[in-house]
């Protein structure tokens, strides 16, 4: 009796089923895509959140805020916000570690990342600037000279910066520790 009933009326309920399956597909996808937007926790937070300066990671932290990181690499953090005025990153290049720089937006996108081997003059430097911040900046630049410095505007107005130095040899996370925590990173006052 049931089989006969689903069997009348199986085409009409087709459509609806499929309807719902997409639906459900829909609104599930969307919030894996938002959770982030959301979360509480973020990677901004993970990290230190407001701390100034560059801050080392102990390797306790990293496995805890920073999953499926390389162990052979040390790390350091500099939090930025550029409501405080724009912020400058400087590091000056050693033959002793491969350096890479990453910059984050506030959920831990990453929007540019460098490595000390795309460095001008031996030396990385990079401001973070809102479009405000960059028009002020570019208006006051003289007109036969290029920018000394690369400029990036975040998509947040915080975030962090993500310094790794590999160990290259055996005895060298002494060197990579030092080329991590040498990275310079302020905030200029406008």
């Amino acid at each position: 009796m049931l089989v006969s009933a689903l069997r009348d009326r199986g085409p009409l309920i087709l459509p609806w089923a499929l309807g719902a399956l997409f639906l459900a597909g829909i609104v599930h996808i969307s919030s894996i895509f938002l959770m982030p937007r959301f979360a509480e926790n973020d990677a901004y937070v993970r990290l230190g959140g407001r701390t100034q300066g560059v801050t080392p990671l102990a390797d306790a932290s990293i496995a805890q805020s920073l999953p499926f990181q390389d162990q052979r690499a040390e790390y350091s953090v500099c939090h930025y916000d550029l409501d405080a005025g724009p912020t400058r990153v400087r590091s000056n290049v050693t033959a002793d570690a491969l350096v890479a720089i990453s910059f984050h937006d506030r959920t831990g996108r990453i929007f540019y990342s460098t490595t000390d081997r795309a460095a001008l003059r031996g030396r990385i430097d990079v401001r973070l600037l809102t479009p405000r911040q960059l028009d002020g900046v570019e208006a006051s630049d003289p007109e036969d000279q290029a920018p000394q410095e690369l400029r990036l505007t975040p998509p947040t107005q915080t975030g962090f910066v993500l310094v790794r130095a590999l160990i290259e040899q055996p005895g060298g996370r002494t060197a990579a520790r030092q080329a991590a925590n040498a990275v310079l990173c302020q905030v200029e006052r406008e």
